[in-house]
């Protein structure tokens, strides 16, 4: 049995018009937008720039310290704004890179979903059923 991911650009699979937020988005509104559109995280934009990211466990980092506690994870109970408690070590792929590039990503680095960005602007978003939708099994 032959499997292979299309031979498609991320262009051809992303979705193009992509819920942000605003890096002073307060936690009450995440968690509204959360429950609202069912995403597991949103791209943070300053401006046209991405910034960061905020998933749903970033806001959930915000309310407790886990079992482990940091200091860095201790100073997020504190954090009001999607700036004080998103990551902002972003992967992101262009819009002409492989599909399979994207796999290879949500793969190795556990993504859900990876920002689109050309020259520093944000493109789209690209999730693992868009990827799921072109496996090819023969």
């Amino acid at each position: 049995m032959e499997r292979h991911i299309a031979r498609k650009k991320v262009k051809d699979v992303m979705t193009k018009e992509v819920v942000t937020v605003k890096p002073e988005t307060d936690i009450k509104q995440l968690k509204e937008m959360f429950e609202k559109y069912d995403f597991n995280s949103f791209p943070v934009l300053d401006g046209l720039k991405i910034v960061g990211m905020i998933s749903k466990l970033d806001l959930l980092k915000a309310f407790t310290s886990g079992m482990n506690v940091s200091v860095g994870r201790f100073m997020m109970l504190y954090g009001k704004t999607a700036a004080e408690i998103m990551h902002t070590a972003n992967i992101f792929v262009s819009p002409d890179d492989d599909l399979s590039t994207a796999a290879d990503f949500m793969v190795e680095f556990n993504l859900r979903s990876i920002p689109v960005v050309d020259r520093g602007a944000l493109k789209g978003m690209v999730s693992r059923q868009d990827v799921i939708r072109h496996l090819m099994i023969e």
